[in-house]
């Protein structure tokens, strides 16, 4: 119907064609009585409307569809049971627990609640509380840190005292473009500060009190988990409100909790941050955003209007546009909300995305489009914008995927020029995908499609040909360009099936019986007259001032105006059936009134089966809040989870696009790295542990620390349980790994970066220098700026009874604190009197411990900080070591006055020593000599060469394999091998560790001959052990 023709309409008026001005045109002539007339001429669209074999083919398009997605429903139902039989994953065998007591947080008692009832096997337990804010402020404090190294000068030598005078310098020489350019890009003095005021916000928010939120357990076999949920499923309603005759009262956790139990999640789609937010905070965050997004439609809606009034070309262009950018502003308004899963985010996504592109994209254009150039042939009408919009998603969209010119920017651009391996690989990660954006993608054509068929048949070709390439195109990218998605599960395809994709035949049929009944779309009925006035040929002028010839043959019957449109509006009718049209404004053929009536009610059909689908699927979740029941899906394998090879379980993280792996939120000295479903091939989990940041920032206040993080446990099946406060086995997050040494070398000092160690192998650290990618940061130390110098001034205590000082008459105490610091360097051979003279004169150059050894700072040049003066030259804080927490291998005996005997082994820290004999110090050992013969120990250090010789004013390091690297940042705050020795031998190598474990039994003995001290460790002088006398 893209022909037309001028007609009679002896009634129209020009407001009645006012958004089309063009369809209505006049012409003057003079009458017989010689007056001058107007004669008024309508466009007539040249069809008499939809016929019934067209709207037949339709309808039976209607009816494939509807049975294409029953059988697609099904199939991919079948496939869903496959897959997860195939593949088994956590979420198998898990169970989540949302109501869990408020004090609940260890994760025994649950183990010993659901074994002692069901007898199954719990392999892993996660017990999450509600300290967002607290991992947030370490998460920032992290990213901070990365930030300054990224902004120092390679071979920078840094303190808390340097750094703040650098931030200071550099804001002090900022000029106008300086400081503009500072608020929008931070530089070193902001995060300083920054840094500062995270610091204390850490410290105050560890030492909160704080609630268990979520429960995860994982037990060993998928039976287990699935007789769990059979018997304790409720209603949330019931769990909510306690209703304890609900259940069995032997499954009332504590005698008295009503549980919410169910299937939980995959591990990587927990949103662990957002598991503690209330119904009423997430209510308020949807509508916040849900507001905004409806604000973004009525934005671009406008825009589009504007466009359309220059061309109908340029709207569709804005269409495409919009439709392109919004994903990414919607992705910030879901960021705003709080989900506890990454499939509650992704289906707000969702839900944002396909709305805004429906609307925008079909409805939109319908709306600004006027009704009389529904099929009119021109790009100022509908059908050449739709044409132009399935060109924009067949060619354009796909074009700029596959050429992703801001990943190769990045990949090719920014990643040669990163300052850091971190900050290389972070930009060789490929672009973000959401997979709700792109069910959006193709829900979009689908829907412009199935709105705009009636009239435009060919878009179906279009659809098919869009969708086929945009699967390829997708594939492509999926394989090459994006970054891998979290596991979601089918809950999206569900999703999208569910609402989606039968909205989408809702509008099928709803919208192909509007254009049907629509027909011919020129708002014109005919009347029984003609007017012989308007016989001839006559030369027109349209409301535009545009010049057409209209020609009249006789008896050409005469038209008046009537509003064809069925739809919302002044003439609203459903549904569309024949009987709408106005008494005596009759423009419907016989045949299309037959094909409106039956399509009419068609659609009548299809919207009450789209309907039920949706109150059935809101009955269920009514009925999940009052009755609840668990069906488990598909056949049990028989395959424990401790045997499947590639899973993981449910451990607390937060990621962050300053790294390439997420950062720890939880202590994973209880757990296994085989739990873990990624692996950084350079550092050991370990570095991203945040909880050892805590422990630093807190000065070691485990316990504060403990109660602030969330709690897991592993317990793998035949081996033994480790109760709070012990360890069983090593943890294999522990274990160094080598990494490379290039890139930017920064020197922290340990008041800056601060080390923290590691529990279960504490030879196995790394130091923080905030280049995550270029220092083997295995994050066992973190930063303790607000250091305390009277904590230096502290004498060296016993664990038993610290008040008490030392005594020749005292019995050794097992408890002897070998870290506490002391300012008498030579206790072991003074009596008391000398210590206590000691402790008030300044330690001498040769004999002082080194807080600044290997930190990268120039010691023998560096001015005293005027905030400590000279506590700098003190011990940095007391250890003490918890003696309930030792084993056989953690023992320390002790006299004073150069009769205390001592052997152990210390797993926890190191030990300390101070002999005159000659000998190798273990691996690690501090030591101060002045004699001459060698150490075969090459991993030991002379402080007198270090403050003496010009030559070597910066420390250096050596790695566990022994080979030298640059100058790097150390602590003293706890856990320090010292020992300082009367005799050298040793082969002037440094080497710095943080304590020495000893694996064997052997017993540790003194080789007089070769003079060497295997293993020893004394605080005075041996005789029980077969350890020569300290002289």
């Amino acid at each position: 119907c893209t022909e037309h023709a001028w007609v009679p309409c002896p009634t129209c008026t020009p407001d009645q064609f006012n958004d089309a001005s063009s369809r209505i045109a006049g012409a003057t002539t003079v009458t017989p009585d010689g007056e001058m007339q107007t004669l008024v001429f309508a466009m007539k669209n040249a069809c008499d409307g939809a016929t019934f074999q067209g709207g037949i083919v339709n309808l039976a398009s209607l009816g494939f569809i509807l049975l294409a997605m029953v059988i697609l429903t099904l199939y991919q139902r079948r496939k869903q049971i496959a897959f997860d039989v195939q593949e088994q994953t956590a979420q198998d065998y898990s169970i989540e627990i949302w109501n869990p007591p408020n004090d609940a947080t260890e994760p025994e008692e649950w183990k010993e609640f659901f074994e002692s009832r069901f007898g199954g096997h719990m392999t892993c337990c996660t017990v999450t509380i509600d300290n967002d804010l607290f991992v947030k402020a370490l998460a920032e404090r992290r990213e901070v840190l990365f930030d300054i190294e990224q902004k120092l000068k390679e071979g920078a030598t840094i303190n808390t005292l340097t750094l703040s005078e650098l931030g200071a310098k550099i804001e002090h020489g900022r000029q106008f473009i300086g400081r503009f350019k500072s608020r929008v890009s931070p530089g070193i003095p902001e995060l300083v500060g920054r840094l500062t005021v995270l610091n204390a916000r850490i410290q105050g928010l560890a030492q909160q009190d704080y609630r268990a939120t979520r429960v995860f357990c994982t037990f060993e076999t998928e039976g287990a988990q699935r007789q769990v949920l059979t018997k304790m499923t409720v209603g949330s309603m019931a769990a909510t409100r306690n209703k304890t005759h609900k259940i069995n009262p032997n499954l009332l956790f504590r005698g008295e909790h009503v549980l919410l139990v169910r299937e939980a999640e995959e591990p990587s789609t927990i949103r662990w941050l957002d598991l503690d937010e209330s119904w009423t905070t997430k209510t308020k965050q949807i509508f916040f955003t849900t507001l905004v997004s409806f604000g973004c439609i009525v934005g671009v809606t406008f825009l589009v209007i504007l466009c359309r009034e220059i061309s109908a070309a340029y709207a569709a262009l804005a269409i495409s546009i919009s439709n392109a950018l919004f994903p990414a502003i919607a992705k910030i308004l879901t960021n705003l909300e709080a989900h506890a899963n990454e499939t509650g985010k992704q289906s707000s996504l969702y839900v944002k995305i396909a709305i805004f592109r429906w609307v925008v994209t079909a409805i939109v254009i319908t709306i600004i489009t006027p009704f009389t150039s529904t099929i009119t042939n021109g790009p100022e009408h509908l059908l050449q914008p739709i044409y132009i919009i399935f060109f924009a998603d067949l060619v354009t969209t796909n074009v700029l995927q596959l050429a992703d010119p801001l990943g190769n920017f990045k990949r090719h651009f920014l990643a040669p020029r990163a300052g850091s391996q971190e900050r290389m690989n972070l930009l060789m990660s490929g672009t973000e995908y959401t997979v709700a954006e792109r069910y959006t993608n193709m829900t979009k054509t689908l829907f412009l499609t199935f709105y705009y068929c009636a009239i435009y048949p060919s878009a179906f070709f279009l659809c098919s040909l869009t969708l086929f390439i945009n699967f390829y195109v997708d594939k492509y990218s999926l394989m090459r360009t994006w970054r891998p998605a979290p596991t979601l599960g089918p809950h999206i395809a569900k999703f999208s099936r569910a609402y989606f994709m039968t909205s989408t035949i809702a509008a099928l049929a709803v919208a192909s019986s509007y254009m049907f009944s629509g027909f011919p779309f020129d708002n014109l009925c005919a009347e029984d007259v003609s007017h012989s006035a308007y016989y001839g040929a006559w030369k027109v002028t349209d409301g535009e001032g545009q010049d057409s010839t209209a020609i009249i043959e006789p008896i050409t019957r005469s038209y008046h105006f009537c509003n064809q449109y069925l739809g919302p509006g002044r003439n609203f009718a459903f549904p569309a059936l024949p009987n709408a049209q106005p008494q005596g404004s009759s423009w419907m053929t016989g045949e299309q009134e037959n094909l409106t009536f039956i399509y009419g009610w068609v659609s009548v059909g299809v919207l009450g089966l789209v309907v039920l689908t949706f109150l059935q699927r809101a009955f269920r979740n009514i009925q999940d809040v009052f009755s609840a029941s668990y069906k488990p899906a598909g056949d049990i394998q028989g395959e424990s989870f401790s045997e499947v090879e590639a899973i993981s379980s449910y451990i607390p993280q937060v990621l962050s696009d300053h790294f390439t792996h997420p950062l720890i939120a939880v202590d994973i000295d209880h757990i296994d790295e085989s739990i873990f479903d990624w692996t950084d091939p350079t550092r050991s989990h370990s570095y991203y542990d945040m909880t050892r940041d805590a422990e630093q920032l807190m000065k070691g206040s485990e316990d504060v620390c403990h109660n602030a993080f969330a709690q897991i446990r592993h317990w793998p099946p035949g081996g033994t349980d480790v109760e709070e406060g012990e360890k069983s086995t090593k943890s294999a997050l522990r274990k160094s790994k080598d990494i490379n040494k290039s890139g930017i070398n920064v020197s922290w000092s340990s008041k800056v970066t601060c080390k923290t160690y590691s529990k279960d192998d504490p030879n196995n650290y790394a130091f923080f220098n905030a280049n995550a990618s270029t220092s083997n940061l295995n994050f066992n130390g973190h930063s303790d700026p607000l250091y305390d110098p009277d904590a230096q001034n502290e004498a060296r205590v016993y664990k038993e009874n610290p008040e008490d000082p030392p005594n020749n008459d005292v019995a050794p105490n097992n408890n002897f604190d070998p870290y506490a610091p002391t300012t008498n360097d030579n206790i072991q051979n003074n009596d008391n009197n000398q210590q206590i003279q000691e402790q008030n004169q300044p330690p001498l150059n040769n004999e002082h411990f080194d807080q600044y050894y290997n930190t990268g700072l120039d010691y023998p040049n560096q001015p005293q900080d005027p905030m400590y003066g000279e506590s700098q030259n003190q011990d940095n804080g007391v250890y003490h070591e918890d003696p309930q927490n030792q084993d056989d291998s953690a023992s320390w005996e002790g006299t004073s006055e150069g009769s205390s005997q001592g052997t152990g082994s210390s797993g926890e820290t190191g030990p300390y020593s101070h002999s005159t004999h000659s000998g190798s110090s273990a691996t690690g050992s501090y030591s101060s000599q002045s004699s001459s013969h060698h150490s075969d120990n090459p991993g030991s250090f002379h402080p007198e060469q270090n403050h003496n010789n010009d030559d070597n004013n910066n420390a250096k390091y050596a790695d566990e394999d022994g080979s030298a690297g640059s100058s790097r940042h150390s602590s003293n705050t706890s856990g320090s091998s010292y020992s300082q020795d009367d005799h050298s031998d040793h082969d002037g190598q440094e080497e710095y560790y943080e304590t020495e474990v000893y694996e064997d039994d052997e017993d540790w003995n003194e080789d007089v001959d070769d003079g060497q001290e295997m293993g020893s460790y004394s605080t005075g002088s041996s005789s029980a052990s077969g350890l020569p006398p300290v002289t």
